[in-house]
């Protein structure tokens, strides 16, 4: 792996409408895979997460999805990254609404350290919502940096 920051501008993306959870993993993770964190083939681990361990992929009562991959899909990781989509009107994710998807693309040492910093900015529901409600992305980034 080089090493590259963890989240970039270009990896964020605002005001966006999706029609199911699918659509936005599809997004997320191309968004990983054109900035250089990932091959294609993790966006199809990541849909599998989903699938297999809902739970694993969001924050309930947050508004926020974490999508990431399966450990089988670790291979398939060039760089440690997020990706961030906000979701004005929100996208159905299981049982809830989700307005904020962080897609993360990080191997199982790295993996833990990039959650802690992601509930440390979030560490709160108006943290969360902060994020929902901007549609800046410098804000975004100054948020999740």
């Amino acid at each position: 792996m080089t090493s590259k920051p963890v989240l970039i501008k270009e990896s964020i993306l605002v005001d966006q409408n999706f029609n199911d959870l699918n659509e936005s993993i599809d997004v997320a993770g191309k968004l990983l895979l054109d900035n250089g964190y990932i091959e294609q083939e993790y966006i199809e681990s990541m849909k599998e997460k989903v699938l297999e361990h809902p739970y694993t992929t969001y924050l309930p009562g947050a508004g926020v999805a974490i999508p990431h991959g399966m450990s089988d899909g670790f291979k398939h990781i060039k760089n440690t990254g997020i990706s961030v989509l906000q979701i004005p009107n929100g996208v159905d994710w299981l049982d809830e609404k989700v307005y904020i998807v962080i897609a993360i693309a990080a191997n199982s040492d790295e993996h833990m350290n990039v959650l802690a910093s992601l509930s440390d900015a979030l560490e709160s529901e108006e943290d969360a919502k902060n994020l929902w409600k901007t549609n800046s992305v410098d804000k975004i980034y100054d948020i999740l940096s």
